[in-house]
């Protein structure tokens, strides 16, 4: 079981990456970092680290998120999709009211597709979300 938390609101989830299956509560139950997840009513995805490499998780399946993989985030208006090209993974959602701030950033409107978009290639994000 990894514990994930919600960039927008003040939400975690117990995912078991075997299963699938999702617990989702209002209160902190684990320690420090875990991951990060993203939910709509068509969509679940979460990222969260592991021994070797960041790992993503998404229909059910794990991806493994390397620095190699062709990623993108298109946005019109409020209407967003993100890509992962390598494994076919498209994501269309709409802007979140409770999107959060990045200070390293100059964009307003930071999600957790915005971040792994711009982020991903870079040895601290990788670090980050390696054991």
């Amino acid at each position: 079981m990894i514990e994930l938390t919600n960039l927008e609101i003040a939400e975690y989830c117990s995912l078991d990456e075997v299963s699938g299956e999702k617990k989702f509560y209002k209160e902190k139950k684990v320690e420090g970092f875990t991951g990060l997840y993203f939910r709509d009513e068509n969509n679940f995805f979460a990222i969260y680290p592991s021994k070797n490499e960041p790992l993503m998780f998404f229909q059910g399946k794990n991806y493994k998120l390397t620095a190699n993989l062709s990623i993108s985030l298109l946005k019109q208006g409020k209407k967003r999709t993100f890509q992962i090209a390598d494994y076919n993974i498209e994501i269309n959602y709409t802007e979140s009211p409770y999107i959060g701030l990045d200070v390293w950033s100059d964009e307003m409107d930071v999600d957790l597709f915005f971040l792994i978009a711009q982020r991903y290639k870079d040895k601290d994000f990788h670090d980050r979300y390696t054991l």
